[in-house]
């Protein structure tokens, strides 16, 4: 075919010189032989007829045969590029660059393993119980109200009763504090396990957190820096634009001198809560303190991963040193991103109660889609035409927004082991350059990398439907004291009946043939760890968490999104698969795991994180 090809612009260019043994290339050493042989042409017009119809001097054989094979070379460039679009594979994937990106500029150097303890474990242990004794009484004076009112909202249908309830309920977790507005967030993405009202409400809690005082944000900046707000900023708006559970947002504008690395001078001043470390040292303690309790003595269950790990990761987002080191990395992996963008921090004034990133002009997705169907309701009481073309217009662009939000969190998983672990309506916005700006990277997970691979056969076997290999994949991803006081056999017959309910014969989709709810079954199956007492690792737990946060979003945004058939090119791109490693009924899984390169995706270029920076 190489050989043709050659034959052909040779003959249209008119040249009669031998073919270089080069150009030749992997081409057969007949056809080498036959290329050193001069292809004459009596003119460049006429010259292309001529060899079509001509036999050859030398062997007597058609030259439509070379034609054919060059067709057919055609037609196999043209079928290769099809597949790419289809399986959305690049060129890139399949010879990848060994060439590093472009290192991070002035980049901010990772926290050390020291900033992982929290601050007031430095503190007296009597401290330390003033401050859990102080927090365990307002918490008592908080809930208690609440729970009263839950009581009697039972025993009456009144809707109004039931929206003061709603109402009461949001003040709660805002009196509460982060860790229980944190946990409001979560819920507000899973729409499958509470009624559509109380999602509704809880969606409040995304961006409408209560916020600080512009003193405290004056003490917060000063103290970090040194320096009075004016001698940082030429400008500084004192009323906050967002608060969320960890922080608030001011705008401002710095002094020249105190431009960002690209130049830039308006930013995004993030100022920590009061009061937060307080919070998440206490609370996320007492609330498995809690559920062990109610456990043990009630319910006869366990937590269902390793709480000190799942909470150590919790408190690691209220230090805004790792938000900025997260960011830059997030921007890093997505540097040729068209699409996603991470904001650009300051290296040199952040702490760990401020950070100053890029400021981006757009509409927060929550917000935007807020707004929509408020204007949906108005055009359908005028006429039924402009209420199915923006309909139509609004489902375009949801499902648009759910393929970019799946790609960038597939990549996540799959390309970067590094996840953004808070991704929910109220984190992205729809910026006005037509990209999707992702903020609030506090809370991260990635998981060990012997881990990562032997994960994405876990989610496969939970698409087909192999019980087998998905207790082997649980038992593998917990810890050995709790293996050993596990129920294994009734956590595989609860398996068992589990994939029966979520995935349907064949696998890859659900028993009614509709997508699978992926979030819904892994939830279900942390409820039957709980039950059969088996503790799941602390990375593993928070990626689960994290995997049912974003497909809740991504469900949110495109109910009809299939996130198991969108994964698949995925898998074979950033993981490798071929046949023979993804066939979960052959009955050589032990060599399939030892063939995946330590959990790193074959035939891809990897640079792991503590090389990034360097």
């Amino acid at each position: 075919v190489a050989y043709s090809v050659l034959r052909v612009a040779s003959r249209l260019a008119g040249g009669s010189a031998p073919l270089p043994r080069e150009a030749a290339g992997v081409v057969d050493r007949s056809l080498w032989v036959r290329a050193q042989r001069p292809m004459r042409c009596r003119g460049s017009g006429m010259g292309l007829f001529r060899f079509m119809g001509s036999k050859s001097e030398q062997s007597g054989g058609s030259n439509r045969m070379y034609i054919g094979l060059a067709g057919l070379g055609a037609a196999g460039v043209a079928a290769a590029y099809a597949g790419s679009v289809y399986f959305k594979i690049q060129l890139s994937d399949l010879f990848p660059s060994q060439h590093p990106k472009k290192p991070i500029e002035d980049p901010i150097p990772e926290p050390p393993e020291g900033d992982n303890r929290h601050p007031l474990l430095n503190t007296p242990w009597y401290y330390q119980m003033f401050v859990t004794v102080k927090r365990a009484v307002h918490l008592i004076r908080v809930f208690t109200p609440f729970f009263a009112l839950s009581i009697w909202i039972s025993f009456t249908s009144d809707p109004e009763w039931r929206q003061y309830w709603l109402d009461e309920m949001i003040r709660t977790l805002e009196s509460a504090g982060c860790s229980f507005m944190k946990f409001g967030q979560w819920l507000s993405m899973r729409p499958d396990l509470l009624p559509q009202d109380v999602i509704k409400a809880l969606g409040r809690l995304r961006n409408d957190a209560p916020s600080h005082t512009y003193e405290w944000t004056r003490r917060a900046i000063r103290e970090s820096f040194g320096c009075e707000i004016e001698e940082i900023f030429d400008y500084f708006d004192p009323s906050p634009v967002a608060s969320g559970t960890i922080a608030q947002v001011h705008r401002g504008i710095l002094k020249p001198h105190n431009a960002l690395s690209d130049g830039n001078l308006e930013v995004a001043v993030k100022v920590r809560h009061p009061g937060i470390l307080e919070e998440s040292f206490v609370d996320t303690r007492l609330l498995f303190e809690a559920l062990d309790v109610i456990g043990r003595l009630i319910l006869n269950t366990s937590q269902p991963f390793d709480k000190d790990a799942f909470n150590k990761a919790l408190q690691r987002q209220v230090d805004l040193k790792w938000e900025a080191y997260n960011l830059q990395i997030f921007a890093w992996n997505f540097g040729e991103e068209k699409d996603i963008v991470f904001p650009k921090v300051s290296s040199h004034l952040v702490s760990p109660s401020v950070l100053i990133e890029t400021w981006v002009s757009g509409k927060i997705i929550h917000d935007l889609f807020a707004d929509v169907e408020d204007h949906m309701v108005i055009a359908e009481h005028h006429t039924s035409q402009a209420f199915h073309t923006l309909a139509k217009t609004v489902m375009e662009q949801r499902q648009r927004l759910a393929k970019m939000v799946f790609d960038m969190n597939i990549k996540m998983f799959l390309r970067d082991n590094f996840i953004h672990g808070d991704l929910h309506g109220g984190n992205l916005m729809a910026a006005d350059n037509g990209t999707l700006a992702v903020f609030d990277a506090g809370l991260t997970t990635a998981l060990r990398p012997d881990t990562a691979q032997p994960f994405g056969y876990f989610l496969q076997a939970l698409c087909v439907g192999r019980v087998d290999r998905v207790v082997e994949k649980l038992i593998e991803f917990s810890d050995e004291k709790s293996r050993q006081r596990a129920d294994l056999d009734g956590l595989r017959r609860d398996v068992e009946g589990l994939l029966g309910q979520f995935v349907g014969d064949g696998g890859m989709r659900s028993p009614n043939g509709e997508p699978i709810n992926m979030g819904e079954m892994v939830g279900s199956i942390l409820s039957i760890m709980q039950t059969r007492r088996l503790q799941l690792r602390g990375d593993v737990a928070v990626t689960l968490m994290t995997m049912a946060i974003s497909e809740s979003l991504i469900r949110s945004l495109d109910p009809d999104f299939d996130l198991v058939k969108e994964a698949l090119p995925y898998f074979v791109r950033y993981r490798s698969w071929r046949p023979h490693q993804v066939d979960l009924n052959s009955h050589a899984w032990e060599a399939e795991r030892q063939a995946v390169n330590n959990g790193l995706p074959v035939h891809a270029s990897y640079t792991p994180r503590e090389t990034v920076l360097t």
